[in-house]
């Protein structure tokens, strides 16, 4: 530990707090960098780290907790209080003031304002804003000293503090479960441990409360359930929080009066929903009814079209795809699944022609940047992100009901779209709009809570139509063919040379590790003649020897050993040259894409955003990333906590990705995640070659295990009673606006039903 003057401050970062400053400890001028609330020159501090030595610019503090003390030197004084830190004080009146008072100086201001008028040039009115101006800074200080006391970082304290101002330390300490609400990264154990450091009580109605919110979000962020059975809550946060179950059924009770939860009948029976959850899925079951119900009434012939686009294409349509089409153009909503091979793209490209030749206007999205990218580029069709399209940012997603102008819709890899991301955009889905769903059933589920597309199919009321006809040109690929084995249950074909599907043996998880990152390296980008970056390896695990993490590690020091300039996270450190991954959606982080001489400029980097880092600026800790198509971020902060290495990815991070190349590590692992669809999906995200590394005993593990997570989720619920309440409410007769449909049959006002799940 350190203590000392601020005598000069060499960078400050604003928005995150991070400075560089020259503390003059006993003396001897020392270079801190870390992060600080407000500094200024004169400030006395009292500083915990550790002394480093930086090879460019010498023996440096390394700060990690930060105490604020009030200056006690005349020197210091006066400069802090002419630093500019209080407005209407410079250097000159700082003089006259400390030396008027002296070393009591601050305890005039705090306690004896008015004495201040005794000074020359300060009057009464300025004595007093003076006093005002010190106390707002001092209120801050104390809050922030307040909250580390409780193990609470001094980024997060001055989150905090934007949050409450004033009134931190009396909103914390009467109830610190709040932040859980309020403050985005703040979970229920932080907030528990600080509520234990206050004393409150185990059993308090707010913390047994904030257990049951806090066991209902897990489920729906860790597992994507959209609802918990009661008994399954309750049981599930008494042992969380080591209480009575009598409590936590009264808490479940008072949240339900508080609108916090709602409770509904399921085939589980009496189950729990977080209420921002029920209102987002319940509105999906609503308007995709009326979607489906609201568009059959063209019985348009497409046959003589079809003809004539088959024999441009010099192709011919399966019964099956054919009906496809049909349904396209023929219903208000469609799905259509299959398994690669299967001709989507196909029938994707076919829809739009057959639209764009009636007059009609096309748009096409796909939950991710590089799925909307494939989609362009399969069908000749601009294509974008269903985020940008629909132009979703934090107050849009909720309040933003402008239609799009389209005449149809066409969404690529729907097994993606979670159920907040389905509601948002049906929401923006004028009347007569068809809403056509591409997207193969048997891959894993969204991220996201809900089960979208399978709830859909399963509701029976979604005309849907499932493509199992492989094309004979797909069938010279064992990429396709494999995957239908997997799918089938079948093992694949292992041993087939001179085709597009390798399997390596290795038997220890560091002989795989080690394989696969000589394959990933060096050996498939120069069979298939491309840059290591077009190579992906998706892994099934994060930990041990061949998962994500140490494959990343050895990958990064394979193709990318000279890191010079670099940033350190926990897991990880950051250089120019590293392929990273975004990793959740953040929709205030600015970009910038560099079009010749015109500079557009936008925010919003969502989860599972691909780039390469092109900057590093070590002494500000930012960096640089350019995305795949184009878009510049800078990250800074706690913003550079949200990225990852990509070299080695999850399976599920690569869902609606397509590389030329994915290596997959398999070792013996949990058979909740060694599943068959999770091998398929892996499988399918490749479009040149696949190569397996490991035992061939783990690969048939995998393929006969045909274990589904559970996902608890109430869409076919809904959709059943939207049905039912637009028979017993209209009839025959269709209600016409939005706004009537949805308050006439639910009895809410959708302008003020806003709440949505931070996900």
């Amino acid at each position: 530990m350190i203590k000392g003057d601020v005598v000069d401050i060499i960078y400050r970062n604003e928005e995150n707090g991070f400075s560089i400053v020259v503390m003059d400890v006993e003396g001897d001028p020392i270079v801190c960098k870390g992060t600080f609330p407000a500094v200024v020159e004169g400030q006395t501090m009292s500083l915990d780290g550790k002394f480093i030595v930086h090879p460019k610019y010498g023996r440096q503090f390394d700060v990690t907790n930060v105490t604020i003390c009030t200056p006690d030197s005349i020197d210091s004084i006066v400069r802090y209080l002419g630093s500019g830190i209080i407005r209407g004080i410079g250097p000159r009146l700082a003089l006259r003031i400390a030396s008027y008072f002296g070393e009591k100086t601050f305890e005039v201001i705090e306690f004896t304002p008015h004495l201040l008028a005794k000074v020359s040039g300060i009057s009464k009115n300025k004595a007093q804003e003076i006093a005002e101006a010190y106390m707002s800074i001092k209120v801050m200080q104390d809050a922030i000293m307040f909250l580390q006391k409780y193990g609470i970082t001094l980024n997060m304290a001055l989150k905090i503090y934007k949050v409450y101002d004033k009134e931190t330390v009396d909103s914390v300490s009467s109830n610190p479960y709040i932040l859980v609400e309020d403050v985005d990264g703040i979970g229920f154990l932080t907030a528990d441990k600080i509520a234990q450091n206050m004393g409150i009580s185990h059993d308090s109605e707010f913390r047994v409360r904030a257990g049951v919110i806090y066991a209902l979000k897990e489920s729906v962020r860790g597992n994507g359930n959209t609802y918990l059975p009661k008994e399954e809550l309750i049981a599930f946060a008494s042992k969380l929080l080591t209480v009575d179950s009598e409590l936590v059924e009264k808490a479940i009770d008072d949240l339900s009066v508080l609108r916090k939860v709602r409770l509904i009948d399921t085939e589980n029976g009496v189950s729990v929903m977080l209420y921002s959850v029920y209102k987002v899925e319940h509105e999906a079951g609503y308007l995709i009814s009326s979607i489906v119900d609201d568009g059959n009434f063209i019985d348009y012939d497409v046959s003589s079209e079809l003809a004539t686009f088959e024999k441009i294409q010099g192709i011919t349509f399966h019964e099956s795809q054919k009906q496809a089409i049909n349904l396209a153009i023929n219903s208000g909503a469609v799905i259509i699944t299959g398994g690669p091979g299967t001709g989507k793209t196909t029938i994707i490209k076919c829809i739009i022609h057959l639209y764009m030749t009636m007059g009609k206007k096309v748009v096409c999205m796909a939950p991710t940047g590089r799925a909307s990218k494939r989609m362009s580029e399969a069908t000749g069709f601009d294509a974008g992100t269903i985020h940008r399209v629909l132009g979703i940012t934090p107050d849009s997603e909720n309040n933003c009901k402008e239609p799009l102008d389209a005449d149809v819709i066409i969404v690529d890899e729907f097994s993606m779209v979670d159920i907040f991301l389905f509601r948002t955009l049906l929401t923006r889905i004028p009347k007569g709009t068809r809403l056509v769903m591409v997207g193969d059933k048997d891959q894993l589920p969204s991220v996201g809570a809900g089960n979208v597309l399978a709830d859909l199919i399963a509701s029976g009321v979604v005309p849907a139509v499932s493509l199992t006809h492989i094309y004979r040109q797909s069938m010279q690929s064992l990429i396709v063919t494999n995957a239908h084995a997997i799918n089938r249950g079948e093992m694949p074909s292992l041993g087939v040379k001179d085709k597009d599907f390798f399997f390596m043996r290795a038997n220890l998880p560091d002989e795989i590790a080690s394989l696969t990152t000589a394959v990933a390296s060096e050996r498939i980008p120069k069979y298939l003649g491309v840059t290591p970056d077009k190579v992906q390896v998706l892994c099934p695990l994060k930990l041990g020897s061949a998962g994500v993490i140490n494959l990343n590690r050895q990958l990064q020091n394979k193709l990318n050993p000279r890191r010079i300039d670099k940033i350190e996270t926990e897991d990880y450190e950051f250089a120019v040259g590293d392929k990273v991954m975004h990793t959740q959606n953040n929709y205030e982080l600015e970009w910038k894409i560099v079009q010749g001489y015109k500079v557009v400029e936008g925010k919003g980097v969502f989860n599972g955003d691909i780039g390469t880092v092109t900057e590093v600026d070590k002494t500000a800790r930012t960096l640089v990333v350019t995305f795949e198509d184009g878009r510049r971020a800078t990250y800074g902060g706690e913003d550079i906590s949200e990225l990852t290495l990509a070299y080695a990815i999850t399976v599920h991070k690569s869902q609606g990705s397509e590389f030329d190349a994915v290596i997959m590590p398999i070792v013996s692992g949990s058979p909740m995640i060694m599943t068959r669809n999770l091998l398929y999906t892996a499988i399918t995200r490749a479009k040149k070659t696949v190569v397996l590394i490991g035992e061939e005993y783990n690969i048939k593990k995998m393929v006969n295990n045909d274990y589904v997570a559970k996902r608890y989720s109430a869409l076919v619920k809904f959709i059943d009673e939207a049905i039912d309440k637009r028979k017993i409410l209209y009839g025959d007769k269709k209600p016409t606006t939005y706004e009537e449909k949805f308050d006439n049959a639910f009895g809410l006002n959708i302008q003020n039903n806003n709440e949505t799940l931070e996900t």
